[in-house]
């Protein structure tokens, strides 16, 4: 049986309705649990590879336990996570960060092999909404590969990114100061570079997609000044129009995205709350070597 076929006897398509063109869709009709049968995970992993990311109205009923469980019928649970708030442009997020277990540079993606998990699926559960603003955008990085033009993506193909460590930059990014003082509880106090190539294969569907994300530094043989011109200029076909959808938040609202051909922005200038949850689900591990370095070095 096809796919295709899966999903219409699980799901009716006129129970799936697309918010853009290139990605995104709301599922009807669906009450999120881990009761929910066989057929309708598949068909909701399915549709997930199809739209990147997914949308259910009216989950009220949800609290953290139970996304949890959601959350592990749909893949294996990264383990040991830590749950802080932080904010970016105004919204706020409750996020979920490894325990100290879980970062240590020994298990990075290292030059030795060693190597650490990338997750592949987030959910996001609508806890407080205000009146106005919370907005989240995403965007399609298989759908901006391909928009490239020719030589420009002849360049991403062999390009590699410098960053730092999520943990230590993005996730501590709009953190509180009580927040912060947590994540030191399970931070090993250092600093990681990582490179990463620009372009990956999509270990499903065989895309190839760009990843940037937000905490590049600079590019592998660009100094800072090119490598940002460069990285603007790559960005522009992940924030087009055309290959971004953006949801405008109830509460009750769960969505489901692929990381791995996903990239996420909050837009709104306006606070909102949401509850990431137990909900970072384990994935491909992307071969990505450390660079330096302690906290003291960097000081």
């Amino acid at each position: 049986m096809s796919n295709v076929m899966t999903v219409d006897n699980v799901i009716p398509r006129t129970d799936i309705v697309k918010h853009a063109d290139r990605l995104g869709a709301e599922i009807k009709h669906i009450k999120i649990s881990d009761d929910l049968s066989d057929e309708v995970i598949a068909a909701i992993n399915r549709l997930l590879l199809e739209h990147k990311v997914i949308f259910f109205r009216d989950q009220e009923h949800l609290d953290d336990a139970q996304q949890q469980r959601f959350a592990i019928r749909l893949g294996l649970l990264i383990p040991q996570q830590a749950m802080v708030d932080t904010k970016s442009e105004g919204v706020t997020a409750r996020e979920m960060v490894p325990e100290r277990s879980c970062r240590r540079a020994d298990q990075m993606n290292m030059d030795d092999g060693s190597r650490v998990a990338r997750p592949k699926i987030s959910i996001l559960r609508g806890a407080a909404i205000p009146p106005f603003g919370g907005d989240v955008v995403w965007s399609n990085t298989a759908a901006a590969y391909l928009d490239l033009p020719d030589p420009l993506r002849m360049l991403a193909d062999n390009l590699w990114a410098v960053r730092c460590a999520a943990f230590d930059c993005t996730v501590t990014e709009g953190a509180t100061e009580a927040d912060k003082r947590r994540l030191d509880d399970v931070s090993t106090g250092t600093i990681y570079e990582t490179t990463h190539p620009v372009v990956r294969v999509h270990p499903e569907t065989g895309e190839r997609v760009l990843s940037l994300g937000r905490s590049v530094q600079n590019f592998i043989g660009l100094q800072r000044y090119p490598s940002q011109k460069l990285f603007e200029l790559l960005q522009s076909y992940l924030t087009a129009p055309e290959n971004t959808v953006r949801w405008n938040w109830k509460s009750g609202d769960v969505a489901i995205w692929d990381n791995r051909a996903t990239e996420r922005y909050p837009v709104n200038e306006v606070g909102a709350h949401l509850a990431m949850g137990p909900a970072a689900i384990g994935g491909d591990m992307p071969r990505i070597k450390a660079l330096k370095s302690s906290a003291a070095e960097a000081a």
